[in-house]
């Protein structure tokens, strides 16, 4: 079995792949449409505008999320306000369902800069869409380096008052990069339905799909590697699919329906596409494993039906954490977690928690009226 295995990794990594009528070779940025939801917005709560980082020698772009006049002279800030950091998950950028979250946070006090990835969005880099975590925890640092060396104003932000915000694949950026940056540089750290632990996602890929799909994945991640090397243009497949599609992510028929409604286009041709290569490092990603070195206040949520994410893993990373660590556990599945998160009864104790542990503001309930709405779904 193990030479059958090893076979098609090692034909995967020199021929064309003629066999497979999934993969997608090559991606363009689009650069020319113009999106109405990317625009500049203002109103008697906060305001937002685009801002820009360079990570590794790479543009990065972000939302600015600034509480306005009103907002802090209602609660009574009397100095700049807090930030919180935010970035989306596994293949997703800002413009999928980060502005629900981002606008209740802002309109509760709390400035917000919500950035996309190098390769995503409104990022410049190449490859496009290409799910790195190294690639990622870099950028994560850049943009809280970019913060505390006053790129927003000091006078629009605290710096010394920095959150950390991620959901599911971000929501192990965050743990990792509170870890690696210590508790000078961030105080405390939100995240959603976390992803920790590589291990146990091999062991689901397996179980799941068995040993040769399995496999059929890894070749074409050979391939694209290789590809990589030779300069030619990536070998993509399915971020999210049905089971038995040759996709990073297999989903339920119930969770695919959550995904698969008529949505806005997305900034720079977003598809449902992620660079193979990304396979084969996946598996030495482990943020349980640097969960111990958090030295500041944590808030995890997660799903009681999630089967990507499990709730047991954020339990055993919370009681590695200790007493610093909260948990807030709901009933939902992966995807309609992140859905429902932005409800205002759901994020009134994030925003509470956030509010306690930064201070300087009002603690309040999330706001109600034309703010409170569903977040989109993060791949939709």
């Amino acid at each position: 079995m193990l030479t059958m295995v090893g076979g098609a990794v090692m034909g995967g990594a020199i021929m064309s792949l003629p066999w497979e009528d999934e993969v997608v070779y090559g991606m363009d940025r689009d650069t020319t449409t113009v999106l109405e939801h990317l625009q500049p917005l203002s109103n008697e709560k906060y305001s937002r505008s685009t801002v820009y980082f360079d990570s590794h020698s790479v543009r990065c772009e972000a939302w600015f999320y600034e509480p306005s006049v009103q907002t802090r002279r209602d609660m009574d800030l009397g100095r700049a306000p807090p930030v919180v950091v935010m970035a989306h998950g596994l293949g997703s950028q800002k413009d999928m369902g980060l502005h629900p979250y981002a606008e209740q946070f802002a309109a509760s006090g709390l400035a917000v800069l919500a950035f996309d990835y190098r390769g995503f969005g409104g990022s410049d880099g190449w490859p496009r869409h290409d799910v790195n975590w190294r690639k990622h925890l870099e950028d994560w640092e850049a943009a809280v380096e970019w913060v505390r060396a006053g790129g927003l104003g000091t006078s629009r932000v605290d710096p010394s008052r920095l959150a950390l915000w991620g959901v599911s694949y971000s929501g192990g950026h965050v743990l990792c990069t509170a870890a690696s940056l210590g508790p000078d540089r961030v105080k405390v750290v939100i995240a959603n339905e976390p992803y920790l632990q590589a291990q146990r996602a091999v062991t689901q890929l397996i179980q799941e799909r068995g040993v040769l799909p399995l496999a059929r994945a890894l070749a074409v991640a050979m391939n694209d590697k290789v590809r990589g090397l030779l300069g030619l243009p990536p070998a993509y497949i399915k971020l999210i699919g049905r089971k038995g599609e040759l996709a990073l992510l297999q989903l339920s028929d119930e969770e695919m329906e959550q995904v698969q409604r008529p949505t806005p286009a997305r900034q720079g041709g977003w598809r449902n596409l992620t660079t193979a290569r990304m396979l084969l490092g996946a598996a030495a990603y482990s943020p349980i494993t640097m969960v111990d070195q958090i030295r500041v206040p944590v808030l995890m949520v997660a799903g009681t039906k999630d089967d990507v994410c499990p709730v047991g893993l954020a339990r055993e990373a919370v009681a590695r954490i200790g007493p610093k660590a909260r948990l807030i556990e709901r009933p939902h599945a992966h995807i309609e977690l992140h859905r429902h998160g932005a409800d205002p009864e759901n994020l009134k104790p994030v925003i509470e928690f956030l509010q306690e542990q930064l201070g300087g503001v009002v603690v309040d309930a999330a706001p109600a009226g034309p703010l409170a709405h569903t977040a989109e779904s993060q791949f939709g």
